[in-house]
Order: C-alpha cells, then sequence, then structure tokens
C-alpha cells in the first residue's frame, strides 16, 4: 500500500551549477540528474514526490529503472509513476504488485476505493533495440561534430544516409574544421535561403551527411562554449505511427490473469507523434481500409479490417481488458499540459468505473465517442500554468 515516510531519493544529492541543454550522449537521467536551474529544480522536485508516495516495496526498482541510462528505462519507469500517481489523485489506495487469487503473475497495481476495485498493468510500446541502435551510433557523430572549432558559423546538418556500423567522426571533424577556416562570414551577410549557404557534402562508409555553414553574429564570434551544430534536418518525411506497438503492448494482456474478478486496465506508454488517434484506432478496432463495391456505381466505403485487439469481425475480444489508457509522448516537464485518453472496451466482462483524470473514449451506436476531462492535468496534480515556471535555458 502506498506510505509516506522516508524514502530513498532518486536524484544525486549534489550543488549544481552546469545549465547547458542537454549533449546527445546524455540519457534523460543523466540530463536531469546534472542541469541546474529553477526550472529544472521543479521537474526534479516533481519527480521525488510522487516517488515518496509508490509502494515502499516497488521503490528499489523503479528507482533503479529512472536512474538507467537506458532511456525506456526511465520512461518505463516514469509511467509507472504517473500511473500511480492519477490513481492517488483520483481517490484511490494503491497496492503495487499484489496477488490476484489464482494466478502466479502479479499486475503493476490493486486500486480500491469505495467498495470497488481494479486492477491495472503499466507497458510501454517500446522503440525496437534496432532503432535504438541506430540513434545511438547517431547520437555518437553529433556529440563528436559537437566538439569541432568553428568561432564564426553554425552549422546546418542533413543525414542522408546511415550506414548500418559506428562511424569515424574524426576525420570529417578535421575536414569541417578546414573548411569553416577558408569561410569569411561577412560574404554572407543577408542570406534567406539555404541554397545560399555554403555547403559540403560528406560519405564514408555507407553513411552520407550534407553540411550548410550559417555565419554568426558579429556579437556571437568567438565565443567559447557555444556548441556548432545549430539546425538538424531531413530529407525524407513519413509519418510516424504506433499501432504495432500497441499492439505487441496489448499481446499477452488479454489472458495474462486470468479472470480477475474485476476490471482490468492496461496502460500503454507510446512515442507515436500522430494527433489524431489512427494507431490506436487502427490497433484496438482494426486497420482502417476502403472498401470498394463491385457494382456499376463502383462506390467506396471506409470500414475496419478484424484484426484490432478488441474487434474480431464477428465478436468483441479480451473482454477481460476493460480499458486501454494510451499515454502518448509523456514526458515531466509536460505533466501539466498533456491530456491522455481511456479507451473503454464496448462490452467488458467488468466495466471501468468512471477516471475523470483522462480523457474518455467509447462507441455508442456503433460510433466512437470522446469526452475531455473537466478538469486540466495541472489542476489534478496541483501545478501551475504554466508548469514548470520560467526558463529551461536563460540566457
Amino acid at each position: 500500500m502506498s506510505q509516506g515516510g522516508t524514502v530513498p531519493v532518486v536524484f544525486s544529492a549534489i550543488s549544481r551549477n552546469d545549465p547547458s541543454p542537454a549533449s546527445h550522449g546524455d540519457s534523460q537521467f543523466q540530463f536531469l540528474d546534472r542541469v541546474s536551474g529553477p526550472y529544472w529544480d521543479q521537474v526534479r522536485d516533481l519527480i521525488e514526490d510522487w516517488f515518496s508516495r509508490l509502494c515502499s516495496d516497488a521503490q528499489a526498482d523503479v528507482r533503479g529503472r529512472l536512474r538507467s541510462r537506458d532511456d525506456r528505462q526511465f520512461d518505463g519507469a516514469f509511467f509507472e509513476l504517473y500511473v500511480h500517481e492519477c490513481l492517488l489523485r483520483m481517490g484511490y489506495t494503491v497496492t503495487c504488485h499484489p496477488e490476484p487469487e489464482g494466478s502466479e503473475r502479479r499486475p503493476d497495481f490493486l486500486a480500491e476505493k469505495n467498495r470497488s476495485r481494479m486492477y491495472v498493468e503499466a507497458r510501454s510500446a517500446s522503440t525496437s533495440d534496432v532503432s535504438v541502435g541506430a540513434a545511438a551510433r547517431l547520437n555518437t557523430v553529433y556529440q563528436s561534430l559537437d566538439r569541432l572549432d568553428s568561432p564564426n558559423f553554425f552549422l546546418w546538418i542533413d543525414v542522408e544516409r546511415q550506414g548500418d556500423a559506428p562511424f569515424a567522426a574524426k576525420p570529417l571533424r578535421r575536414r569541417l574544421e578546414t573548411w569553416l577556416a577558408g569561410l569569411d562570414p561577412d560574404d554572407y551577410p543577408a542570406v534567406d535561403q539555404r541554397r545560399d549557404l555554403p555547403e559540403l557534402r560528406h560519405e564514408s562508409g555507407g553513411w552520407a551527411f550534407t553540411f550548410n555553414a550559417i555565419p554568426k553574429s558579429r556579437s556571437a564570434r568567438g565565443e567559447e562554449g557555444v556548441r556548432p551544430l545549430g539546425i538538424f534536418g531531413g530529407r525524407e518525411a513519413h509519418w510516424v505511427h504506433n499501432d504495432a506497438g500497441i499492439r505487441a503492448a496489448l499481446a499477452d494482456k488479454g489472458s495474462a490473469y486470468g479472470s480477475l474478478g474485476a476490471p482490468f486496465v492496461v496502460a500503454v506508454a507510446t512515442s507515436s507523434l500522430s494527433m489524431y488517434d489512427h494507431d490506436v484506432r487502427n490497433a484496438l478496432y482494426g486497420t482502417e481500409v476502403v472498401q470498394i463495391s463491385l457494382a456499376s456505381d463502383g462506390a467506396s466505403t471506409w470500414a475496419r479490417k478484424p484484426d484490432g485487439y478488441w474487434y474480431a469481425g464477428t465478436h468483441w475480444a479480451h473482454r477481460g481488458v476493460s480499458a486501454v489508457l494510451v499515454a502518448k509522448q509523456l514526458h515531466p516537464t509536460f505533466n501539466g499540459s498533456q491530456t491522455h485518453t481511456l479507451w473503454e472496451h464496448p462490452d467488458p466482462e467488468f466495466p471501468v468505473d468512471e477516471l475523470p483524470i483522462w480523457r474518455r473514449s467509447t462507441v455508442e451506436d456503433g460510433n466512437l465517442t470522446v469526452v475531455d476531462p473537466q478538469r486540466s492535468q495541472a489542476d489534478w496534480f496541483g501545478l501551475g500554468d504554466p508548469w514548470p515556471v520560467g526558463e529551461a535555458f536563460a540566457d
């Protein structure tokens, strides 16, 4: 059961005097643990506050994952803190890792209020190991290039192609320094378009880059400690959805604990950038497709394939999962402004009680209906608007 009292702390007890933004090699925890300033003090205080109310028997595991250099571990642990705090704020008494009767597996939380109970499991629709490895290789390149000497120019970098092996950045750094040293920033006093900036292309080891030199203002030239990488671009655009990740996070939860005899909510944290919930609807209710009539009129209608977690074509599946909470792009600094959605099963074995801290999505007469919460997340968590207060990186 959640308790107060003396508890371990998440962040290091140190004096902080480094206000700089995160470097490309920083994990989320490494950055939060060393960055100074009142803005970031508020973020650390919130995490410590939420952590202090977590069940004592769960703190060691969550603390270890929060302090991990693997951002996926940090994100998963913070998501558990978020879900736990939401349950407390809605007036529930929370037990961590309860032992359901008849099951050897333990969900994350049992929430109880007014003689009702509900089980909750927190999962992450994680980025694949392949994607994490590719991002790590790219961050290593950025970190190396950020050490080059460029007193007169910022760099605009496009990664046109990323190789499968780590990139040897030192030779490129020397080439860039030689190139930049031969440029005069006063030759580009009023450049309005990128194509008018000096450009350098570099290819090696399966990697391909394009760099543009952006002249610094006269007052900023020669200033020490200023990172040269100023703009990051890409010439290939694509939609980022995560229906596959959501499906994977839900895959074994329908029967993982047997019949719990109570509502069961699976909470899924996703990095999806979609604002319109196409990926969630596809994962839960089936992939959206266009049906074209074979009749002479050739009329077309929108329909869904029977491949959803809940929609099986002829019946509703996984009725033991009463609802799915989907939290998109959850981050400690955005707690006051984000709103996440609870997707309720159209025909659950045990209906979930109203959970007013989240947006609510239900199916009524075959149509999806979404109702926004009456109170903001900032209000629920006792935060101001805006929050955190102040500038993240003061001049």
